[in-house]
């Protein structure tokens, strides 16, 4: 009698019954090969089972589920997974297929997954690896065939559009497209308003490699200034009109423009990105000269008359031709104002002008000088050389006060430019300089002359002297 007891207890322990509910209706519910139960079409279902055991709920459409039951009090909640289909071939035939890198075999295949992205990894020796995202749709069947290649398919993409470089050769604009052997390559990428980009990219095994870029926008500055030979400085570069900048960031930059003759200017500027045009204008850079002449001497500044005798006068610019004139008595002479500031007129000496001609140079008294040159000569004879294809030899005679001017050739005329603000001179549009230009020599001829937004026709004579101002 104890032990019949014993085995019924023990039996009711293991017999329950199960409650369950499950989404969607209609589901099979089976133990080893029973069919337990199936679920109505609100899902509810119950049946009587020993525990613990592990059922299999199935339905059409969706993903078979395994449960443990275990607890007769509770009622379980099943939520059935739609079945997703995938077919998967390639060309040619028996790659290894990868899914979330799981293998599942070789091509064909054909298999029943959870709905979702998955990661698809395709391999067969002697062919690029083939790597994407697919996605399996629920109560779908998706068929899937890849072209496998032996060769990696490479795109190249940029933003902006840009022009595209691979190992120096020109291939395009992107989105570039192209076959690349694995390896290295050097990459460059240029587009207007961008700085340029170079990049090794390393090309692998894979079937399609995409390779995205970002450009990083830049300025190009243009500055015009007044005066036109002034010199623009950002950094370590120096320009002269038209000043333009390429390739510079999108910040706060700092330029230093500077001219002979004017004061130096210096700005701050964020440039937007493309072509920033910048017009400015320098002061000229006014300087006191100091004349000491006799009293009733009559003085010409770069040839516009001063006055008489001694005073003060204010220049714009270094480098002046100072001339004085005492009844027949003249004299003349260079200053630079970065050197002194003073001017003493001698009419007791000679002035000797030596003028510019190419390839010329001149000893006088055995001191070398490259003209355009002056010295001053006692009163006397006195040696000169002009030395140039061939070398002449002259003693002549200098009387004081006399403006002596040596002709190396007879065959030139001399143009003297003078300007109130030191400026380029142009003849017949080729640059010669800056203000004051003394004594550049010429052919006899018609000439156009262009200095300080002026432009003036002037007939050159040989031994002439002609000025322009």
């Amino acid at each position: 009698m104890q032990k019949l007891v014993v085995v019924f207890l023990l039996f009711g322990l293991t017999c329950c019954a199960i409650n369950v509910v499950t989404s969607p209706g209609y589901v099979e519910i089976r133990y080893q090969q029973t069919v337990l139960t199936i679920t109505d079409r609100t899902g509810f279902g119950s049946f009587e089972t020993t525990l613990p055991a592990t059922v299999v709920f199935s339905k059409p459409g969706y993903l078979s589920k395994e449960v443990l039951l275990n607890d007769a009090s509770m009622t379980y909640h099943v939520q059935m997974v739609p079945a997703a289909t995938i077919a998967i071939d390639t060309q040619p035939t028996g790659a290894s297929v990868f899914i979330n890198g799981v293998f599942y075999g070789k091509t064909p295949l054909e298999t029943v997954l959870e709905p979702g992205e998955k990661t698809l990894t395709l391999e067969r020796d002697g062919y690029c690896k083939v790597t994407e995202i697919i996605k399996a749709l629920p109560f779908e069947k998706t068929q899937l065939i890849y072209q496998l290649s032996t060769t990696p398919k490479i795109t190249i993409n940029s933003e902006p559009v840009s022009t595209v470089w691979l190992n120096n050769q020109k291939v395009g604009q992107t989105p570039v497209q192209t076959e690349l052997k694995p390896g290295r390559y050097t990459l460059r990428l240029s587009a207007e308003n961008f700085f340029e980009l170079t990049e090794e990219i390393h090309v692998t095994n894979d079937q399609n490699q995409l390779f995205s870029f970002i450009l990083i926008p830049c300025a190009t500055i243009k500055v015009n200034v007044v005066p036109n030979h002034a010199v623009v400085e950002y950094e370590n570069q120096r320009k002269i009109q038209p000043a333009i900048f390429t390739n510079l960031p999108l910040q706060k930059l700092h330029m230093k423009i500077s001219a002979e003759g004017f004061e130096e200017q210096s700005i701050e500027f964020t440039p937007k990105q493309g072509l920033n045009e910048l017009n400015l204008s320098l002061q000229p850079a006014v300087k006191t000269l100091t004349i000491e002449a006799p009293e009733d001497a009559i003085v010409c500044v770069d040839g516009l008359s001063v006055g008489r005798g001694s005073g003060k006068i204010r220049v714009s610019g270094d480098l002046h031709w100072v001339e004085a004139k005492l009844g027949e008595r003249s004299w003349a002479g260079i200053v630079d104002l970065a050197q002194t500031d003073t001017v003493r007129v001698n009419f007791n000496v000679a002035t000797l002008i030596m003028p510019k001609v190419e390839d010329v140079k001149y000893i006088v008294e055995g001191l070398t000088f490259y003209p355009p040159a002056i010295t001053y000569l006692q009163k006397g004879f006195h040696s000169i050389e002009i030395h140039s294809q061939s070398s002449l030899k002259r003693t002549l005679e200098f009387k004081e006060g006399v403006l002596a001017l040596v002709k190396p050739s007879e065959e030139y005329g001399y143009l003297n430019i003078f300007s109130e603000a030191v400026s380029r001179c142009y003849v017949n549009g080729q640059f010669i300089g800056l203000t004051p230009v003394l004594f550049y020599s010429m052919k006899p001829g018609t000439y156009t002359v262009q200095v300080g937004g002026k432009e003036f026709q002037i007939q050159i004579e040989a031994g002439q002297i002609a000025n322009v101002r």
